[in-house]
């Protein structure tokens, strides 16, 4: 076999794996997205099989995808190999919450000492529409977004990867679990708008405080809300 044939192969070989590794990115982000809104239920069981129709792949990639989503805290395996959707407790939540008070109060911090104009002003944008969509399906998007923006300033790309992953998981119990109260709406806008002049400033010590404050209020109401329809 000469080198041409070789070379020729290895081509082969690697376009076959990018071909592979894209495959489970989709499979995977479909799984994940259809979690978060709802359309998988918590306790429903996942059917290889019937995803597999579903999205015309084959197992692997379902099967790669549902490690990586168990992992994440979306799923659960059974000893049999069943697969179902976690259903999440209070205490799930906050075990999710202590994460969430530590590393995104870290982001603001350095989002403060490291953000571009341009992100400030997309932090400013968001803050202006959690008025305008206050009573709107949109105000949830926007509350992730303000949070979002704020994570990406940071410039941490451990810290970036990892709240990622915990702020999806986050979506997917507050869709369980909470309902939100149109009153604390206006609590949080104020909140939003008090880290964000403290960004704007510069202040990295005042963001981090700012943040561990609203989510430490943000933890406590929601526990507060959904305590006795879930012990209850």
């Amino acid at each position: 076999m000469n080198n041409t044939n070789v070379y020729c192969i290895q081509e082969v070989i690697v376009i076959v794996n990018i071909v592979k590794k894209t495959l489970k990115s989709q499979v995977y982000d479909y799984l994940r997205e259809q979690i978060i809104v709802g359309k998988f239920k918590p306790g429903e069981r996942l059917i290889e099989e019937k995803i597999g129709e579903e999205l015309n792949v084959s197992r692997s990639p379902i099967r790669e995808s549902i490690r990586m989503l168990e992992k994440e805290g979306f799923l659960n395996l059974s000893k049999t190999g069943g697969v179902t959707v976690v259903e999440p407790s209070l205490t799930d939540y906050q075990y999710l919450y202590e994460c969430r008070i530590e590393m995104e109060s870290l982001a603001a911090y350095y989002a403060a000492m490291r953000r571009t104009d341009e992100q400030l002003l997309m932090m400013k944008k968001e803050v202006e529409n959690t008025v305008l969509h206050q009573e709107t399906q949109d105000e949830k998007r926007v509350t992730v977004a303000f949070h979002d923006i704020i994570i990406e300033a940071s410039a941490n790309l451990f810290l970036i990867s990892m709240l990622r992953m915990l702020r999806g998981v986050n979506s997917f119990y507050r869709e369980v679990i909470v309902d939100k109260d149109p009153k604390y709406k206006e609590i949080a806008f104020v909140d939003h708008e008090q880290i964000w002049e403290a960004i704007a400033e510069q202040d990295a010590d005042g963001a981090k405080e700012l943040m561990k404050q609203h989510i430490e209020r943000d933890f406590t109401h929601f526990m507060n809300l959904n305590r006795k329809e879930l012990e209850g």
